[in-house]
């Protein structure tokens, strides 16, 4: 499978990396949708303000989780990233290879119009991962 390498920024003392991420942009029944396909999760709104907005908190709500339950890096491993110790300790699946593993995102790219844009997401890190 094929990846895309991801750049990230070191935030000391947070114990975090910054990895910019795709978000896909479209509207569903009125409703604007911002969708990150490499982590399948969603916020929506009247507006793509307030898509972005609710996207934030899906993922705070969802890195919340995943951490509190231990788990961040097998689902992470399970939506095709890889996790490495050192040097850019994130790499995500490129969107092509999940396009036939993800019924929404595949509905997504073959039946709506939509724009794709990127967006900066501060992911824990852990020494031990």
């Amino acid at each position: 499978m094929k990846q895309v390498d991801l750049s990230g920024k070191w935030q000391q003392g947070k114990k975090t990396i910054t990895v910019n991420v795709p978000v896909m942009l479209f509207e569903e029944n009125g409703t604007h949708i911002a969708y990150i396909p490499v982590l399948d999760i969603s916020g929506y709104g009247k507006d793509e303000k307030e898509a972005h907005e609710s996207l934030q908190v899906s993922l705070c709500e969802y890195f919340s989780y995943t951490v509190n339950k231990d788990t961040l890096f097998q689902d992470l491993k399970a939506h095709g990233w890889t996790i490495r110790k050192k040097t850019k300790p994130f790499i995500a699946p490129e969107i092509t290879d999940l396009i036939n593993k993800n019924e929404y995102l595949h509905d997504i790219v073959n039946t709506r119009p939509y724009r794709m844009d990127r967006m900066d997401v501060a992911m824990p890190q852990y020494a031990d991962c």
